[in-house]
């Protein structure tokens, strides 16, 4: 007998900030609103300024976000034992982990696209593959191109490193060619 068909739970609502969540952030910050402002921006200063050295593409938006959190957390009851900036960062280093989660997925899912000849996005992709390849210093590019055609053990040891070392320098290569593809830009 089969199974029923699974069903989704309902996906909850989109949480907004409100006066009364910014509110209670800005009294965790400080007991005059002037002291709790300035502590506001120099937090989310911090933020930004992990994200951007993270290298993530919006570090703004993800300051915003984990400001936002924060504040949900703080006008649904939690209450901030210590320093509320670190646990602001807490929040932060969960955004990363969960960021770095969806990166990882888009890009399994890019590496898995079917490629068929006379596919107008296929050959958009290859195009910009080559461009991509072109771009990158001469030197790099002999690499990649005997790391997918020769022999990996013996390559490495031409090159006088082990498996594991040319196995990273091709993964960061691969990653600027996949950074470069699908963000468009040269490396």
């Amino acid at each position: 007998m089969p199974s029923p068909p699974r069903s989704r739970p309902p996906a909850r609502p989109r949480w907004e900030l409100s006066r009364d969540a910014l509110d209670r952030l800005l009294q965790a910050l400080g007991d005059d609103p002037e002291t709790a402002s300035r502590r506001y921006e120099a937090l989310r200063r911090r933020l930004i300024d992990l994200f951007a050295w993270e290298q993530r593409e919006a570090p703004e938006d993800l300051a915003d976000e984990t400001l936002n959190r924060l504040a949900r957390r703080l006008s649904e009851g939690v209450t901030v034992e210590g320093d509320v900036s670190r646990y602001a960062f807490g929040i932060a280093r969960l955004l990363l982990l969960e960021e770095s989660r969806a990166r990882r997925s888009r890009e399994t899912a890019l590496r898995e696209l079917p490629l068929h000849r006379g596919d107008p996005a296929a050959a958009d992709l290859l195009d910009r593959l080559h461009r991509c390849l072109d771009a990158l210093p001469a030197e790099n590019r002999r690499f990649i191109e005997r790391y997918y055609t020769e022999e990996r053990e013996s390559l490495a040891r031409s090159m006088g490193i082990s498996v594991n070392a040319l196995r990273n320098r091709a993964l960061r290569l691969r990653q600027q060619l996949h950074d470069c593809v699908t963000r468009k830009r040269d490396v």
